[in-house]
């Protein structure tokens, strides 16, 4: 009976936990998406150099985010460049000072 009780007790403790992380994880999807109908000025379901220009980015931006070089992207590609640009702390945005040599 009490490994029943401890079974029931994990179950809804991974329960609880994960419809605690669901808004989280709905925002994040929901962010990158927001972010890319921002972009996509004339809303055809790709971005342009011109609407990446539009919101503040350079050419290399653009060609970092058009992973098949088809100049345009889609927001498979928008997204994955999202994702990189976020986790490479490395490259400053555009318009952003470099950080000094040594740090």
């Amino acid at each position: 009976m009490k490994s029943e009780i401890s079974k029931s007790t994990v179950s809804l403790a991974a329960l609880l936990l994960g419809a605690a992380l669901l808004p989280a994880y709905g925002e994040g999807m929901s962010k990158s998406d927001s972010s890319f109908r921002d972009f996509d000025a004339n809303k055809d379901g790709y971005l342009s150099l011109n609407e990446f220009e539009d919101k503040g980015k350079d050419e290399l931006a653009f060609n970092a985010a058009d992973l098949n070089g088809d100049k345009r992207v889609d927001p498979n590609e928008f997204g994955r460049y999202l994702a990189r640009k976020a986790t490479d702390p490395s490259r400053p945005e555009a318009g952003q000072p470099k950080p000094p040599a040594g740090y």
